[in-house]
């Protein structure tokens, strides 16, 4: 943060609050047009370099980074009425305990405001701000275009492709986790992170190979996998032991009740078989969760990477003039976007583009 803002911000008294994720409020009143209103709020995150998560006509959001690049404060701005605004900044990480950092957030915000709405107002800025704002909002300068990019060839969704694909990325992973865990040590919870994160981005490339995007279906599959994953590392920590021992006489089975007898020992506590039971529990359902996370993300990314800019962009424009969808689908089909999947397609890329807007404000 420049000097100026922080002698700025210094001058603020902090005010403390104890709650589960503390927040903070205040208002104040302007002079200022209310239509220049929103364009200094965004001038002012972007002195302050919080970086914007939404805004609209009324409102903006944005997100406070801490050491590391880490994300600790949503500071959000909204117009309450054509004079007043509400200033609210809220703890994005669990703390107990606020020692005054929101209420230095909001009242930073605030003087950095009336700072910058006097300057601004005298040397003519203001004007400046919102005729920029209204170019970039208004798509004053959007030239509708007369054709547009042609739907890419997609081939045929491949099921089969997709749960061969899933199968050789399980098994190979079970082989290497229980190769891990026999020949060196089990971590509990790093393993899981690695099967998860690993298993999500290489089914993830198969989806895109394979155009299969039917969610329901692939959430099934990743269960699958998870449990081929735990059982194909289980029965080679089983072929490991008895190669490397000479045993001949003990089947899988019994080696599963041996494990089970044995319960699970976490440095001198044995926790039993109840804790042994758990741990398995935890090793299919953890990735499980992590994998789905990272697939959902996959699938949002290529909906919209299969769609042109420019499609995307002339629909958005068509959005924001409040056409229907059938009103936006008759456009597109007058440029050559006549094929209802294709048309399908677009809609989904713009759904996976607001959940992704969605996902930033959280």
């Amino acid at each position: 943060m420049k000097i100026e803002l922080e002698n700025l911000q210094s001058q603020i008294k902090r005010k403390h609050v104890f709650k589960y994720k503390p927040e903070f409020s205040e208002s104040f009143t302007t002079d200022i047009s209310e239509k220049q209103i929103i364009p200094l709020v965004l001038e002012i995150f972007l002195q302050l370099e919080w970086p914007v998560v939404y805004s609209d006509k009324v409102c903006v959001e944005a997100k406070r980074k801490g050491s590391y690049n880490k994300l600790t404060e949503k500071i959000t701005v909204k117009k309450i009425s054509a004079n007043r605004i509400e200033v609210h900044s809220k703890t994005i990480e669990g703390h107990l305990w606020d020692s005054g950092k929101n209420s230095k957030r909001t009242g930073l915000f605030i003087a950095l405001f009336k700072k910058l709405a006097l300057e601004y107002k005298d040397n003519g800025q203001l004007i400046n701000l919102e005729t920029e704002y209204e170019k970039q909002n208004n798509w004053t300068d959007y030239v509708v275009p007369t054709e547009l990019p042609q739907p890419k060839f997609q081939q045929e969704p491949n099921l089969a492709i997709t749960i061969l694909g899933g199968l050789i990325i399980s098994i190979s992973i079970g082989l290497i986790i229980g190769f891990l865990t026999q020949k060196f040590i089990y971590i509990i919870g790093i393993y899981e992170l690695a099967i998860g994160i690993s298993m999500g981005y290489f089914l993830g490339k198969v989806l895109k190979k394979t155009n299969y995007i039917e969610f329901d279906k692939i959430k099934i599959i990743i269960g699958f996998m998870c449990f081929l994953v735990f059982f194909t590392s289980l029965f080679f920590q089983y072929v490991l032991i008895i190669l490397d021992n000479n045993i001949t006489d003990l089947s899988f089975i019994e080696f599963i009740k041996f494990r089970i007898e044995s319960g699970l020992m976490i440095k001198t506590l044995n926790t039993g078989w109840i804790g042994l039971l758990l741990s398995w529990v935890f090793q299919i359902v953890f990735p499980f969760f992590l994998a789905m996370s990272q697939i959902a993300n996959s699938i949002m990314k290529y909906s919209i990477e299969k769609i042109p800019e420019k499609v995307l962009e002339y629909v958005f424009y068509l959005l924001d003039n409040d056409k229907s969808e059938s009103e936006i689908r008759a456009e597109l089909a007058l440029k050559g976007w006549n094929n209802p999947e294709d048309q399908q397609a677009i809609f989904d890329a713009i759904g996976a583009i607001y959940d992704f807007q969605q996902s930033n404000r959280e």
